[in-house]
């Protein structure tokens, strides 16, 4: 094999900072084939990283380029400088001091004036280290920079998220500022209706893909978007964990909720929680899609036992607690001479048998709330016809205004 076949290592990304025209895609690539032209080295492959970041080797192309460097394809690697081809101190020491000194590899880092052919032992294991290390450092303080950036627009209510959530669309004019998507709003209205209802989140998915009501993954795709989100389930369709997500997401109640992960560091892709205190919370940052009422109300029927049926739930449905224990009461159908009679029982004693049965009838317990509800309305429409023969003129109002004011100014 012909040693002066060469190929070439290109790479860029905005989030180490490469924005400038110096290090370019075109730019790298001009300067390494001028340099090949210069020195008679053939280049044979060309291998491009565009967007992806130096702080580790985790990149589609650069694999690539190893796995045709243990086939034998070349036995020359160029890279325009040492950060173009990693900033990772530990890792862009392991290839360059070990793994291609190894397979026999020439490395050639133009404008660091370096090549392994002939360099001597201060270039390979004191200057280029220095130089990987302040690569290194460099990225880091990088890193730094746009997690502060990124703090600072959190907490100033600005949406840094890549895509809207569902329901939801980036202004035109503004891309950290969230607007109404109306394609889709009212999916998520009628999500939150239903529940209020007493639909179960089963039944609610049910029903959204029985009328063919399109997915936030869908939804997105449809718009031209192609990306990995946590709503994707096999076949595009929805499921009871997708509805309790938009109904448990305070976004659609106009509350800003930012990050609630973390990198675990600058050269690791990984991501942890962060402690919901630690979570940037901005009220009123755009326009909201459902009250907080609604809100509050759905979300407390997520906490009952609606469980799926194919009927329509009953008026009771995950509103009867027990007295004693405070467990819900479930509901329960026995048959009997005249067909069925519906009970209620404390769920804690069905499931452990503890507390105790408490069992009443579904028609008793309507029967006692239609008949407060009517002794309710009877006083409410008396205090009403009360109030309607006040002559309000007559009225006078005694306020000592000089004690108000002073108690104003104090």
């Amino acid at each position: 094999m012909n040693n002066n076949i060469a190929c070439m290592y290109l790479r860029l990304s905005r989030e180490d900072g490469d924005i400038s025209e110096s290090n370019s895609i075109s730019n790298q690539r001009q300067i390494i084939k001028s340099y090949a032209k210069e020195n008679n080295i053939t280049i044979s492959n060309e291998y491009v990283d565009d967007g992806f970041s130096g702080s580790n080797f985790d990149r589609p192309n650069f694999k690539n380029m190893i796995e045709d460097l243990n086939a034998g394809k070349f036995k020359i690697i160029i890279v325009k400088d040492l950060s173009r081809f990693g900033r990772d101190y530990i890792e862009s020491g392991k290839y360059l001091q070990k793994i291609f000194p190894e397979k026999g590899i020439r490395f050639i880092s133009v404008n660091d004036n370096y090549d392994s052919d002939n360099a001597d032992v201060s270039d390979t294991h004191l200057i280029l280290p220095i130089r990987n290390f302040i690569n290194d450092s460099y990225c880091r303080d990088i890193s730094m920079k746009v997690k502060s950036s990124k703090e600072v627009k959190r907490k100033n209510g600005e949406f840094i998220g890549s895509f809207a959530p569902f329901g939801y669309k980036k202004d035109s004019k503004n891309k950290h500022k969230l607007v109404v998507d109306t394609e889709v709003s009212h999916i998520v209205s009628r999500i939150f209706d239903m529940k209020i209802e007493g639909y179960s989140s089963k039944a609610i998915a049910d029903f959204l893909n029985s009328i063919g009501t399109v997915t936030p993954s869908r939804h997105k795709e449809n718009k031209g978007d192609n990306f990995n989100t946590g709503f994707i389930v096999k076949d595009a369709k929805w499921d009871a964990k997708m509805v309790n997500r938009v109904i448990t997401n305070k976004v659609y109640i106009g509350v800003l909720e930012q990050g609630k992960t973390a990198k675990l560091n600058y050269k690791s892709k990984r991501e942890v929680d962060v402690a919901k205190d630690d979570w940037i919370t901005i009220e009123n940052a755009h326009e909201s899609i459902v009250s907080k009422s609604v809100f509050a109300l759905a979300n407390k029927m997520l906490l009952r036992d609606v469980k799926a049926s194919k009927e329509n739930p009953s008026i009771l449905s995950g509103m009867l607690y027990c007295k004693d224990c405070g467990s819900p009461m479930i509901r329960r159908k026995v048959k009997s001479k005249d067909g069925y009679n519906i009970f209620y029982i404390c769920s804690e004693y069905n499931i452990k048998g503890e507390c105790t049965r408490h069992s009443v009838k579904e028609d008793y317990v309507i029967g006692a709330t239609v008949h407060a509800l009517n002794d309710y309305l009877s006083k409410y429409n008396e205090l009403l016809k009360k109030v309607s023969k006040i002559d309000i003129s007559k009225l006078t109002i005694k306020a000592d205004f000089d004690s108000l004011n002073a108690e104003k100014k104090t």
